[in-house]
């Protein structure tokens, strides 16, 4: 019975030491959707339809059908279960292990198959920070994060999203069917579906706040305070997201965006993105298939607003996610939530995409005020560009409202036009902050000419013309009432672009008064090779060095400099930069927890114990080494380690009898000894492969992972260190080494190891499997603490 209980044991570890012993999420995709019928006047909702035709898209687009039943039943029946389906795809997501992938690769309607990753893998959605509260009737009814964009010439011109219909999509809507500040939009019935793809039923205002807040930064209304602009719309809400957040967290999104078109939706809110716990940065180029479906999105009519990321202070990544780095969606930087400056708040993710394209799109306030979720007479602050994408989704919905003949593209492109620095663009900001007098006053960004670019000599001058502030111009349109809050700080934005348009480098300064009595001198060679694009408070202009300038500057050392000076040429210092940024700053370390490489250290403390018998009386294992670890995917690894193991064991008297007569150290009889104690050292090196479960975690952000593998060592010693004598009560305290050859075999050493971590802390436990002398347990576990 007992070899049986180490053969099941054995077969565990080394079972599970194999890949197939997890499931894995996938798509399936189809060859055709043979037999499918479709009619889209039965299958879409009117609103859908009425866009369909808006946005002159194909009803009947191929798309549009069902997937052909049959192949979904045998693709079914050999999987794990089925998390969801896309028509848009012709794709089934399951789970599966390796062994059920094969035989589904088999099916002759399979074209081919994706890995999604290991099942529980995990995204962290755009976190939010609560902080300060407020008392809504402390203000004005008419928010700061409002009034960046103008958003009170909408309220005050009746403009409030009506007619259109959004989608949200996030991790849950906590009270949103009870919380005051969306009473309007129960009472007049402004939430007309809702779906929870992550449980498949209509419920969505579980506990996850998320949602909550977001939702306020579209259409809240809190008292006589307006939270969000879009108070007008309808809505559609969509649970995406659980925790912990897994693989199908992509399939579900994938569905909620089929939902959403088949409800109606013309506008998508998507506060969430998929970064460095599933993708690496180069893959930020439309390849991930939420990004495709939000392109997908918009050529059916949809116009897709999502975050740009708060990975911008993270060295890990620093880049936007999936789905922002869609070509045909709206992504949305986040700004400091000033109106006296322009400054790009230090989370927010930056562009390009990996391909080259211009990204974000535009930006907002990254530190919003939102509805409290656990207080519908508070309102509270909150981090992220999970908020500045809603604040923007909002806008979109009331500036849409005023050009309903547009199709979701020429949309997308007049929200940029709108935007305060538009036409100039950089990786941070994008074209800016979007400005509702674009859409009721008809004022042009860049209309007004404020400065000059002046050639002298070795300097290119940058002068300010008098009375000339097209920021002011372009926020206040004709309306002044809201000059005391706005503010008058000056800003100036620079960047150098190459022959192909990509920016190497960019700048942005607030300067409190730059007027005609001073001017920003830049030398020339730092601008050698490159086209200098200025932005001074909203209208941009463009410099490039003459034939004759590049030829002498050829030698010179090409670093971008700037000075502030006066009419006399005296430096000034009434200024800061609020943000200066190369294409190389967002390079990325190959080390770390999810990138390509990653170095830990660790300790073990754990037990020994015999399999066959029980004879010891209290055994303990100390192991400390490093390991190294090679990311293939960013859940599965493969690794090598290397420590140094230190074992006490102490034998009961049965033990001790059994063995007298085989000690017998300095001619000493111990054939009375009642214990006797070993002290063993080893070297060990093991192989062995990690699969993360789920990530997160508070300390190393390594989540949960299993560890699996090899290891193989060499004891070092093992020597007598006591024994205790029952003659007249005394202790005897004895020494020898009984080993000192690497060529007893016995002594080398065969297992297999285990572990189950979280982060930083877990359990562990090896199996010997080869025979050792001196009667070594055979099963070692314990907890394991990394660095």
């Amino acid at each position: 019975m007992k070899k049986i209980i180490r053969l099941l044991l054995v077969a565990y570890l080394l079972a599970s030491a194999n890949p197939s012993f997890s499931q894995s999420c996938y798509w399936v995709f189809l060859t055709d959707k043979a037999g499918s019928t479709f009619d889209p006047y039965s299958y879409f909702n009117a609103k859908a339809i009425e866009r369909y035709q808006m946005n002159n898209a194909d009803l009947f687009d191929i798309s549009n059908y069902p997937l052909c039943q049959d192949y979904v039943n045998s693709v079914v029946a050999l999987a794990a279960e089925e998390v969801g389906q896309s028509r848009w795809l012709n794709a089934i997501g399951i789970t599966a292990t390796p062994e059920q992938i094969q035989q589904i690769e088999q099916l002759s309607f399979v074209r081919e198959v994706k890995l999604l990753a290991g099942e529980m893998q995990t995204a962290e959605t755009e976190e939010s920070v609560l902080t300060e509260v407020s008392n809504p009737s402390d203000i004005s009814n008419i928010t700061d994060q409002l009034l960046r964009m103008r958003g009170d010439l909408f309220v005050k011109n009746g403009i409030d999203g009506k007619g259109l219909r959004i989608a949200v999509f996030d991790g849950g809507f906590h009270a949103v069917n009870t919380h005051q500040a969306f009473k309007h939009l129960r009472d007049n019935g402004q939430i007309v579906a809702t779906w929870d793809f992550t449980k498949k039923r209509e419920d969505v205002y579980d506990r996850h706040t998320h949602g909550t807040m977001v939702l306020s930064c579209i259409a809240g209304k809190l008292g006589d305070k307006q939270l969000g602009l879009a108070t007008g719309a309808t809505f559609l809400l969509a649970k995406t997201e659980v925790d912990p957040e897994p693989f199908k967290e992509e399939i579900w999104w994938m569905q909620a965006v089929e939902w959403a078109d088949k409800n109606g939706a013309d506008i998508i809110n998507s506060s969430l993105g998929y970064t460095k716990d599933r993708h690496y940065t180069w893959e930020m180029d439309g390849r991930s298939y939420v990004s495709k479906a939000a392109n997908i999105a918009a050529r059916k009519g949809m116009l897709v607003c999502n975050s740009a990321g708060n990975s911008g202070s993270d060295e890990n990544w620093k880049v936007i996610g999936a789905p922002a780095d869609a070509d045909s969606i709206i992504s949305v930087g986040g700004i400091m939530s000033s109106l006296k400056s322009y400054q790009h708040i230090s989370f927010s993710s930056y562009g390009p995409t990996a391909d080259g394209r211009m990204k974000p799109n535009v930006c907002n306030f990254g530190h919003a005020e939102c509805a409290d979720p656990h207080d519908d007479t508070l309102t509270r602050f909150a981090y992220g560009t999970s908020f500045s994408s809603p604040l923007t989704a909002g806008f979109v919905a009331c500036a849409w409202q005023t050009m309903r003949d547009k199709t979701a593209m020429q949309m997308k492109e007049q929200i940029e036009r709108s935007a305060d620095l538009y036409p100039y663009f950089d990786y941070a900001l994008g074209y800016g902050v979007p400005q509702a007098s674009y859409f009721i006053d008809n004022i042009q960004p860049n209309s007004v000419e404020t400065f000059k670019i002046k050639d002298i000599g070795p300097y290119v001058l940058i002068c300010p013309l008098a009375n000339k502030s097209g920021r002011e111009r372009n926020l206040l349109s004709t309306d002044n009432a809201a000059l005391d809050r706005i503010g008058r700080e000056d800003y100036v934005m620079l960047k150098l672009e190459d022959h192909n348009g990509l920016i190497e480098q960019y700048l942005n300064l607030g300067i409190d008064n730059f007027s005609s009595s001073s001017c920003l001198a830049i030398p020339k060679k730092g601008i050698f090779g490159y086209t200098l694009v200025v932005n001074v408070n909203g209208n941009t202009q463009k410099y490039k060095l003459s034939q004759f300038d590049s030829l002498s500057l050829e030698d010179e050392e090409h670093v971008f400099e700037y000075h502030l000076i006066d009419a006399d040429g005296y430096y000034l210092d009434n200024y800061r930069e609020n943000g200066r940024r190369t294409l190389a700053d967002n390079n990325v370390s190959k080390w770390g927890v999810n990138q390509k490489y990653f170095f830990e250290l660790y300790l073990q403390y754990g037990m020994l114990w015999w399999i066959d018998n029980d004879p010891m009386q209290y055994s303990d294992a100390l192991n400390f080494g490093t390991r190294f670890l090679l990311n293939f995917k960013k859940w599965y690894s493969l690794g090598i380690g290397l420590d140094l193991a230190l074992d006490e064991i102490r034998y009961d008297k049965s033990v001790v009898n059994a063995w007298d007569h085989t000690l017998n150290i300095n001619n000493n009889d111990f054939s009375n000894a009642y214990s006797k104690s070993l002290e063993l050292g080893q070297i060990n090196i093991e192989l062995f492969q990690r699969i993360r479960l789920v990530s997160g975690g508070s300390f190393r952000k390594k989540g949960l992972h299993w560890d699996l593998g090899v290891y193989g060592g060499l004891m070092l010693n093992d020597y007598i260190i006591q024994f205790d004598e029952n003659q007249n009560n005394g202790i005897c305290n004895y020494q020898t080494t009984a080993y000192s050859g690497i060529d007893d075999v016995e002594n080398l050493l065969l297992g297999v190891t285990t572990r189950l971590t979280w982060d930083f802390i877990g359990l562990y436990a090896r199996y010997r499997l080869t025979p050792v002398k001196n009667n070594i347990p055979q099963l070692e576990f314990g907890i394991q603490f990394s660095l």
